[in-house]
């Protein structure tokens, strides 16, 4: 399938639903969906997909932030994620990260969770479960719960970062499906990400404070797309261009399946950084 294709696809699965905004912006929690059961679970180091939904004009945030930094500095097989959504920006203080298409990334996950609306800090993961971003123990035990089953997909990842003076990328991502995942194809999708950013917020509900991100996600890019049925596998190399004001030395991708219907991510890698390569 053509890249512009595959780009519609995507962005239907993050644009979706985006006039659901409406009034709920800077809600709080609307519900949950964890399981607990770890019964026949997956292996500790098996790769889970935290995708946080987050904001410089939310003083709720600061604390999720941290929260994400550290785990993925500590755990084993996470892959986190942060989106800086938009609908904060017209409050006070305009988060330079932010973009409409990570807030509307956001509301498919809400709808597809039956929730009252969006809300920061939030946290997917899996693209299944979600909860407060800043929560430890309700999101350990989401971490569990997405482990009680072993992902059905494989996802493997490999760089090439930049010649001197070039921003070009070359990524070449495999994927494999090991059980059956639904009868529908699958988007393979990477997303290029950036640690290490600082900002100094000098209005909004932040104002005063200089604060710290890792794992921001810088640009999501369709792959190509995969036949759920077991034993199915495909690879393919992209070249990705890259904003000369990102760091290379601390960029970051990762790779992931995902189910364009349940939203489910089903097989995940992440390399960082690529400069290393």
């Amino acid at each position: 399938m053509r890249i512009q294709a595959l780009t519609a696809r995507w962005n239907r699965i993050a644009l979706v639903g985006a006039v659901a905004l409406g009034c709920t912006i800077g809600a709080r929690l609307f519900g949950h969906r964890i399981a607990f059961s770890q019964s026949g679970g997956a292996p500790e180091d098996t790769p889970v997909v935290l995708e946080l939904f987050t904001s410089e004009g939310c003083s709720s945030c600061p604390l999720a932030d941290e929260l994400l930094s550290r785990i993925g500095l500590s755990a084993t097989g996470v892959i986190p994620l942060a989106y800086h959504v938009d609908y904060w920006d017209r409050l006070g203080w305009s988060d330079p990260f932010s973009s409409g298409q990570w807030t509307a990334r956001q509301v498919v996950y809400i709808r597809a969770m039956e929730l009252g609306g969006p809300y920061t800090p939030q946290i997917v993961i899996g693209g299944k479960w979600e909860c407060v971003g800043s929560d430890p123990r309700a999101l350990a035990r989401a971490i569990a719960a997405a482990r009680a089953t072993p992902p059905p997909g494989l996802v493997t990842l490999r760089t090439s970062p930049p010649a001197a003076g070039s921003h070009k990328l070359n990524v070449r991502i495999g994927a494999r499906m090991l059980r059956p995942a639904g009868d529908k194809a699958l988007l393979v999708v990477i997303a290029i990400y950036e640690n290490g950013l600082v900002a100094k917020i000098d209005a909004g509900e932040n104002r005063g404070r200089k604060l710290s991100y890792d794992y921001t996600v810088r640009k999501i890019v369709p792959v190509f797309e995969l036949n759920a049925a077991p034993g199915r596998a495909l690879e393919n190399e992209i070249c990705v261009d890259l904003d000369p004001s990102w760091k290379l030395e601390h960029l970051g991708v990762a790779a992931f399946i995902q189910d364009e219907n349940s939203l489910a991510i089903d097989g995940a890698t992440a390399q960082y950084p690529i400069a290393k390569n």
